[in-house]
């Protein structure tokens, strides 16, 4: 007979999201910046919506209180969390999105990044999704049997294939860039509004001892 009581469940490799609210202050001036940004059509006819035309946002001056925001909650992340071993990190692109209504993106990760995230701001609206984060599988052609599922799998996080966050403005996600993530469609009647970035350690990236280190000064 099953002893219950002997049972462990072990949460093998898990891909962790870090989530944190801006309560520094107010951003009213950062954001009145951010909606003066000019943005460009996001592709395929703008059903993926909008992106600023400057893809280094972060670096703008009238930015600063939100990036120094973001990078101390980087640090954590990456030390505390991720446990890496680099003592500095800087964006390598920031960049605006706006999704209008009926405008969503596909499924994607970020090469060419160790860890991405998104800083919501805006209007308020539960209509407005934020994002949604997808199995691996998903997104590969591995082949793989497809088991049938009971009608209710929100009470195991191990059946989920699938998992979205709501929006809520002021809110930081960072997440290791190789992360499947989608933008729902926006059935709400507002735009929907983030700054999206990419990160990378300054000067280097993987281990010397390993043979995988790359000295960014020595492919310039």
């Amino acid at each position: 007979m099953l002893n219950k009581e002997t049972i462990e469940v072990l949460p093998l490799f898990p891909s962790p999201l870090f989530t944190a609210v801006y309560t520094d202050g107010d951003l009213d001036k950062t954001i009145k910046h951010l909606d003066s940004c000019e943005l460009i059509d996001g592709g395929k006819a703008s059903e993926y919506g909008f992106h600023s035309k400057d893809t280094y946002i972060l670096e703008h001056k009238e930015c600063k209180p939100l990036a120094d925001f973001i990078m101390q909650s980087l640090l954590h992340f990456a030390k505390e969390i991720l446990m890496y071993a680099y003592d500095e990190y800087a964006f390598s692109q920031s960049w605006i999105s706006h999704k209008s209504p009926g405008q969503h993106h596909t499924m994607h990760t970020h090469p060419n990044s160790l860890i991405s995230g998104v800083f919501y701001y805006g209007e308020e609206d539960e209509d407005i999704p934020a994002i949604s984060f997808h199995k691996p599988i998903v997104g590969t052609n591995v082949s793989y049997l497809a088991p049938k599922y009971q009608s209710d799998r929100r009470k195991s996080q191990y059946a989920w294939d699938s998992f979205s966050v709501n929006y809520t403005p002021g809110l930081l996600l960072l997440f290791p860039s190789y992360v499947f993530h989608s933008v729902p469609v926006n059935k709400s009647k507002l735009t929907r509004k983030s700054l999206a970035f990419n990160v990378l350690p300054k000067g280097k990236i993987g281990d010397e001892h390993s043979l995988t280190e790359l000295l960014f000064n020595k492919v310039g």
